[in-house]
């Protein structure tokens, strides 16, 4: 009696859905490994900036210590303040002359028509030099005259001075425009000559 025999051919080509099938599974695993590697580089990169920041907040928190440790001694060095030191800078503070507010309150006094061309503090004297345009209806003396009286009767502006007066004017023409140059000299009070600020 004869065998049979099954013959199986294990050279045979595979099928076009099993390649297609592999080439699928290699297309997800090459994106699966760009992300994979993608998310890799930027947590390195994330935490090397974080490394970086931690530097930084760890100087800061260096030099917020060593200014604390200054105030704190600073501070102890000023509980030996006296009661006469205490009122000698209070009457300090009182008498002391503030420039840049007095300059802030004549700038807001001085109107539209009238320009502050030049400050000059000379022997307890401030001298104020400016330019004003001219009226037909009004004399060139009266536009300055006007504008030393809002300064004197302004208590914050005035109140630093011992007098405010008009020193004198001329009239000049700059491109056909008829203009007044004046000058104006404010005192300044004894108290406050050596303590302006």
């Amino acid at each position: 009696m004869a065998k049979e025999f099954i013959v199986i051919n294990l050279n045979k080509a595979e099928s076009a859905e099993s390649r297609i099938e592999r080439a699928k599974e290699r297309t997800r695993w090459g994106v699966f490994s760009f992300l994979l590697i993608l998310l890799l580089a930027v947590n390195i990169r994330v935490w090397t900036f974080s490394l970086g920041y931690n530097g930084i907040i760890d100087q800061k928190e260096q030099e917020i210590n060593r200014l604390q440790d200054k105030i704190n001694k600073l501070k102890s060095q000023g509980k030996n303040l006296s009661k006469s030191d205490i009122l000698s800078f209070a009457d300090l503070e009182q008498d002391r002359f503030l420039w840049a507010q007095n300059l802030e309150k004549m700038g807001s006094l001085t109107p539209g028509d009238i320009a502050i061309t030049g400050l000059k503090f000379k022997r307890s004297k401030l001298v104020i030099k400016g330019i004003a345009l001219t009226f037909e209806d009004r004399k060139d003396f009266e536009i300055i005259d006007e504008y030393v009286q809002t300064l004197r009767k302004n208590k914050e502006f005035s109140d630093g001075f011992i007098r405010i007066k008009y020193v004198g004017h001329s009239k000049v023409s700059v491109r056909g425009q008829d203009i007044v140059r004046f000058e104006i000299e404010a005192t300044i009070k004894k108290n406050n000559r050596k303590t302006f600020s």
